[in-house]
């Protein structure tokens, strides 16, 4: 029963923050915030102390990919970040990961087919490589260039959320 409770509060989470990441480009932690404690909660009431660690690991996992984003140069926003902790809070870490991979597969596509609709496909990939050449030979930070308000966004919770179904509906060894 509980199994259930987390499934539909973590496909709630993930729905609401492609709506707020779309409509106004924010992930909201009245949104993740209640995720983490929910989801820390219930996997402790279900499985008690390993529910718990289960939920830490999961939230762990998550900070550590912003500290591996910060030292890369921001690739990835708080809100995501935070985002990602609140579904490892409640699905656990092993989740995590193949939504991370599913994520990241599904982000790529998009971005791709964003970049070649606006017709900006070859400057973004000079930038990548230019910035991976820096940070490789010179140990500078990647720059990863702001957006304007011309160029287009990418709301990557729309991928989380495509990351996240995918890692439910595709069976995986634990």
């Amino acid at each position: 029963m509980l199994t259930t409770i987390l499934t539909g509060l973590t496909l709630l989470v993930v729905t609401v923050a492609v709506y707020t990441d779309v409509r106004w480009g924010k992930i909201l932690n009245a949104l993740t915030m209640p995720g983490i404690v929910v989801g820390l909660l219930l996997n402790s009431i279900r499985d008690g102390t390993g529910g718990l660690l289960l939920s830490l690991a999961g939230i762990g996992l998550g900070l550590g990919l912003f500290v591996l984003s910060s030292f890369l140069g921001r690739i990835i926003g708080g809100g995501d970040i935070k985002l990602l902790m609140a579904i490892g809070a409640l699905q656990g870490p092993s989740f995590l990961l193949w939504a991370l991979f599913y994520a990241a597969i599904i982000g790529g596509v998009l971005a791709i087919a964003i970049a070649l609709q606006h017709g900006i496909l070859m400057h973004k990939l000079k930038a990548l490589f230019a910035g991976l050449y820096l940070r490789m030979t010179c140990k500078v930070p990647m720059d990863i260039e702001e957006s304007s308000a011309s160029s287009p966004r990418l709301p990557y919770a729309i991928a989380i959320s495509f990351g996240v179904v995918a890692a439910m509906l595709i069976p995986h060894v634990p």
